[in-house]
C-alpha cells in the first residue's frame, strides 16, 4: 500500500513500464471513484470541498505517474505542464472557433445593465447553444488524441539505461 501511495503521490524518482501501467490503472480509479463520490455529495458543503480538491488531487497523480516516467526516460516534468497547455488551448479555441466568444460578448452586453433574468438566459442559450454544442464533438476527439498520445508515447518510449539525476536505472 506504501508503495501505491508513493507512485501515485510523489514525482520523485524513476518508474518502468509496469509500474507505469499500474500508475495509470491507479489514475483512472481514482478519478471515476472521486466523481461518483462527488456526484453522491452533490451541493452540500462537502460536495463543495470535494469538487474544489478535485483539480489538486488529480493533477498530483498526474505529475507523479508521468513524471517518474518521464524521469526514467532522464527527462523533466516540463512535458507535463505542455500537454495541459495543449489541452487549454485546445480548449480556448474550440470555444472561439464555436462562437464563445459572441455569446460572451452578449452575455456581458445584457449582464452590464443588472441582474440578467432567467428569459435572458433561455434567449441567449437558444441563439447559441446549438453551435456550442457542436464544438463538444470536436473538443473530446482533440483533447482524447493529446492526452492517448501523450500517454503512449510514455508507455512505448525507451528508458535511460544510464544512472541520470533522477536516480540510478531500474533493475529488469
Amino acid at each position: 500500500m506504501r508503495n501505491l501511495l508513493k507512485l501515485l503521490f510523489s514525482p520523485a524518482g524513476r518508474i518502468g513500464r509496469r509500474d507505469y501501467a499500474i500508475g495509470l490503472i491507479g489514475l483512472v480509479v481514482i478519478f471515476t471513484v472521486y466523481g461518483l463520490i462527488i456526484n453522491a455529495l452533490g451541493g452540500s458543503m462537502t460536495g463543495f470541498f470535494a469538487v474544489l480538491a478535485f483539480p489538486f488531487v488529480i493533477l498530483q497523480i498526474i505529475y507523479s505517474v508521468y513524471g517518474k516516467r518521464l524521469h526514467d526516460m532522464g527527462r523533466t516534468l516540463w512535458p507535463v505542464t505542455g500537454l495541459l497547455c495543449a489541452i487549454l488551448g485546445a480548449m480556448i479555441v474550440v470555444m472561439l472557433a464555436y462562437d464563445g466568444a459572441d455569446y460572451l460578448a452578449a452575455f456581458s452586453e445584457y449582464s452590464s445593465n443588472g441582474p440578467l433574468t432567467e428569459e435572458l438566459r433561455d434567449k441567449l442559450n437558444r441563439e447559441f447553444g446549438p453551435r456550442q454544442a457542436q464544438g463538444v464533438p470536436v473538443l473530446q476527439v482533440v483533447v482524447t488524441g493529446l492526452l492517448v498520445a501523450f500517454t503512449l508515447w510514455l508507455g512505448v518510449a525507451k528508458a535511460d539505461e544510464k544512472t541520470n539525476q533522477y536516480g540510478a536505472p531500474l533493475s529488469k
